[in-house]
């Protein structure tokens, strides 16, 4: 029975990185080999030097929108509502923080625009079922903030939209951004196609629960959280094409790995596929498909270090957490990247 505490480690607030890099594309970037355990230290270009003519780069798409809210209870209690999911028929479940004070049939109104209003449903789960009283897109557009990460200790501003998304993101519907690929620029890819290297995108839409801490100390009993994705056709024949031809399939962040294990059956083939995942990858997964990830540094008690650790073996990446904190490294979302191959 593997048990959490063997994946935790001490996180020094002063590693988490709080704001961008100044320069998008020039992070750190730990190399860490799995065949023997060893590592070097590079620059996030220098992830061309790896890849080669006829390998397939695989991004995820998603583009995180403006979800995060403020609004006011009848009595002016000021509450932070994050919209999570669209429920078929209009409602939206949401987050509330200050939810102590909230209760169905209450009229909330928007801080900052007492024209925008909603309708608190009912309880569910851990957040709350609400009707926008206006167009959802028009509440993200005038009074919607950008969604950072709780452990930036900050309030977003307005770079954070650029700079918490990719320079590809498309494809709306995230509350958290891919972060490996945040530090990917347009000039990178551009050089990867020259080489002839395939790059393709598949869609995860992120959700607030790649943030939800393993509390469970048997990491089995975690019950992991559900995400919609999408591999089109086409990616799934250029990704078996080159699988066939004795290619490398490269998963830029743990978003693409876990969809692309999602969709790819015992054989290692992958299938076209739209619909959600709740595929929990730890120590023991037997990968299918995924050869090669281009990672961050991950929160010590999250599913997302499982994930990695399944990949490299815990100890490899214990000892290269070990060696990115004696190296100050940047850690989670806006911090450096590892590149496990």
């Amino acid at each position: 029975m593997m048990k959490m505490s063997e994946f935790k480690y001490d996180l020094p607030d002063e590693k988490i990185a709080k704001y961008p890099p100044i320069e998008r594309g020039n992070a750190k970037l730990l190399v860490l080999e799995r065949k023997d355990g060893s590592i070097s230290h590079r620059k996030y270009p220098h992830i061309l030097e790896y890849l080669k003519q006829g390998d397939v780069l695989v991004l995820n798409e998603t583009k995180v929108e403006k979800r995060r809210t403020y609004f006011l209870t009848e009595k002016k209690k000021r509450l932070e509502i994050l919209f999570l999911n669209r429920i078929g028929d209009g409602r939206w479940y949401v987050l509330i923080k200050g939810a102590k004070y909230v209760k169905p049939d209450d009229i909330l109104v928007s801080e900052e625009d007492e024209n925008i209003k909603i309708e608190v449903d009912q309880r569910s789960n851990d957040g709350f079922l609400v009707k926008p009283l206006a167009n959802s897109e028009e509440i993200f557009e005038k009074i919607g903030h950008t969604p950072i990460p709780p452990y930036m200790k900050r309030g977003d501003t307005e770079e954070d939209y650029l700079r918490y998304n990719t320079v590809f993101a498309r494809l709306e519907g995230s509350v958290a951004s891919p972060t490996a690929s945040l530090n990917m620029t347009q000039d990178l890819l551009q050089a990867m196609e020259r080489r002839g290297i395939k790059v393709v995108k598949v869609e995860l839409k992120v959700g607030w629960g790649t943030f939800a801490p393993v509390r469970e100390e048997n990491i089995e009993e975690h019950k992991i959280h559900t995400e919609e994705i999408t591999v089109s056709k086409e990616v799934a024949e250029s990704i078996n094409s080159a699988k066939k031809e004795g290619n490398h399939i490269w998963a830029v962040g743990t978003t693409v790995a876990r969809t692309l294990e999602s969709c790819t059956n015992e054989d290692g083939n992958v299938y076209e596929y739209s619909g959600n995942t709740s595929l929990y990858i730890y120590p023991g997964y037997r990968w299918k498909v995924v050869d090669h990830l281009i990672t961050n540094f991950h929160m010590p008690d999250s599913s997302l270090i499982l994930l990695v650790s399944s990949f490299a073996g815990n100890d490899f990446i214990k000892n290269a957490y070990d060696e990115a904190l004696k190296n100050d490294y940047k850690f989670l979302s806006y911090g450096d990247s590892m590149l496990i191959i």
